[in-house]
């Protein structure tokens, strides 16, 4: 996004907190060694992208802000990235054993959300987990600007995601707000 390009020093000294850290350890640790997961806006890769390599996970990083990936290969110089929005991003060379999505799915319409879903969902090996933040009531919003750039969000429901998640082959397996008002979704890839 063109937004965290105008952004992005500001973000990276703003979002190495340890939001997002215990449930991506959860993940990472419920995955095989070697186990590859794909870091949909993976930014700078802090904290997450971290805790996945610290769990003996492979990661490919995709991000549609150059100057973000710029840092993230700055932090991690051998991991592969990939520039491009979720949505339209070429991942059929690879089967993911993972996906996470932090803080990404709520910044596309909701049709380019649908779209990142599918998207997501067709680079997964079937089991695999894909775990992402969003809203959880059906809506668009002009949210609070970050570092004076303004940003808008958009989110469906829980049973709106469910219901999408399903249409793309993913399960919905548990959701859960974190004590900063994250909102998770895990769900798997069948068959």
């Amino acid at each position: 996004m063109h937004e965290y390009d105008l952004i992005a020093d500001w973000y990276a000294a703003h979002r190495a907190g340890p939001r997002g850290v215990p449930e991506v350890t959860a993940l990472a640790a419920s995955l095989p060694a070697g186990a590859w997961v794909l870091d949909a806006g993976c930014g700078t890769g802090l904290p997450l992208t971290r805790v996945l390599l610290e769990h003996g996970c492979q990661v490919m990083g995709v991000d549609s802000s150059r100057e973000l990936l710029a840092r993230f290969q700055a932090n991690f110089p051998h991991v592969p990235v990939r520039c491009a929005p979720i949505q339209s991003c070429e991942l059929q060379d690879r089967a993911f054993d993972a996906a996470i999505s932090w803080g990404v799915l709520f910044h596309l319409r909701h049709e380019e959300q649908e779209q990142a879903i599918a998207n997501i969902a067709r680079a997964l090996k079937p089991g695999a987990a894909f775990l992402f933040t969003s809203g959880d009531a059906h809506s668009s919003i002009d949210g609070a600007p970050m570092n004076g750039v303004p940003f808008r969000y958009h989110s469906y429901s829980v049973d709106g995601y469910r219901d999408l998640l399903r249409a793309h082959g993913l399960t919905l397996e548990a959701t859960h707000t974190d004590p900063g008002g994250n909102v998770y979704y895990l769900s798997r890839r069948t068959g």
